[in-house]
């Protein structure tokens, strides 16, 4: 059974946010004009739009995540899906109350690596529980919280950020395991969020809005 078939049964009488918008403004275009509005394109504070979450034209599961030139690549297209709330997931028992207690009011997303608008069944994630220094890449959608990020809003004096914790986090509540970008090119790891303070802006994250310059030809 799909996590997201879980969340329907056993949520069903909770409200189910499905879709970027209904959380905020994610919704981006691709690098591809062939994977159109259905897709975004990430990028990190730390390296700006120049770089972007590129999956590297693998598509298969356990392919790392990294940061690569952003440009006409397809492995830069993933599409965005709303699964819910962390309190949807965590009353159908699929995560921890301590993410619940400190994150339960926050939207949770599945990343789909989605080259020229194709489903790939490939979601960014994490093979294990995550810890520091765990590589991020791609893993089977839909199968557990592996795939599963938290959203947590972080405004900045620059714009709109988001935190992506991992909701796999099974441990460590207070300081979550977040999505982040080391040097471009790099694997992307978790690692310990930096909260109650200035999140680092290697673990904040937006998404590009329309198709990137240098692939408007494509």
């Amino acid at each position: 059974m799909s996590i997201k078939t879980k969340i329907v049964t056993a949520a069903a009488a909770f409200t189910l946010i499905v879709g970027v918008g209904a959380a905020g403004t994610l919704t981006a275009n691709a690098a591809t004009p062939k994977c159109g509005p259905q897709c975004s394109d990430f990028y990190s504070r730390a390296f700006g739009t120049g770089s972007v979450l590129d999956a590297l034209h693998a598509g298969r599961a356990g392919q790392p995540a990294t940061l690569a030139r952003a440009g006409r690549s397809q492995g830069e297209d993933f599409s965005v899906d709303g699964l819910g709330q962390v309190d949807d997931f965590f009353r159908a028992g699929l995560l921890p109350g301590g993410l619940n207690a400190l994150y339960g009011s926050m939207f949770v997303y599945e990343i789909e690596y989605t080259p020229g608008g194709s489903p790939s069944d490939l979601c960014l994630g994490v093979g294990a529980v995550p810890g520091t220094g765990t590589t991020v890449a791609l893993e089977p959608c839909g199968k557990n919280a592996k795939t599963v990020w938290i959203f947590d809003l972080e405004p900045t004096s620059t714009g709109t950020y988001y935190a992506l914790i991992s909701a796999a986090t099974s441990h460590n509540f207070n300081h979550p395991y977040a999505l982040t970008a080391l040097v471009p090119g790099f694997p992307l790891v978790t690692a310990p969020l930096a909260t109650g303070g200035v999140v680092l802006t290697h673990q904040l994250w937006s998404a590009t809005q329309g198709v990137l310059p240098s692939s408007a030809a494509r």
